[in-house]
């Protein structure tokens, strides 16, 4: 496995916030060490190359569960996109993602 460059969409940053914010809701600290954990988790699976596994609703599509999120991304030998990081009891469907999905040979 070889580093991938990090791209996260605005979904996936829109995901994020309204999870620090519900978090920040009750412990403001304990939302920042969420969120500081999270990107660090993400940063750590590019630099990494982590592949996760692959989800057979939307081709080429992968899902790596964390803290009872699940990110969901791209990745091909170069780069690492992050399409959602969802609540693992939300059901994910092809919806959330195909406003999203681009195929990794149109790049």
């Amino acid at each position: 496995m070889k580093p991938r460059r990090l791209k996260i969409s605005l979904e996936a940053l829109n995901d994020l916030r309204g999870m620090y914010e519900y978090i920040a809701e009750f412990d403001p600290t304990a939302g920042k060490r969420f969120l500081d954990d999270i990107n660090g988790k993400i940063a750590w699976m590019a630099k990494l190359g982590i592949t996760g596994s692959p989800r057979t609703f939307i081709p080429g599509l992968r899902a790596f569960p964390y803290r009872k999120r699940t990110i969901y991304f791209f990745v091909d030998e170069e780069e690492m996109t992050v399409l959602r990081v969802l609540h693992m009891r939300q059901k994910a469907s092809p919806d959330y993602f195909l406003p999203l999905y681009q195929s990794p040979e149109k790049d």
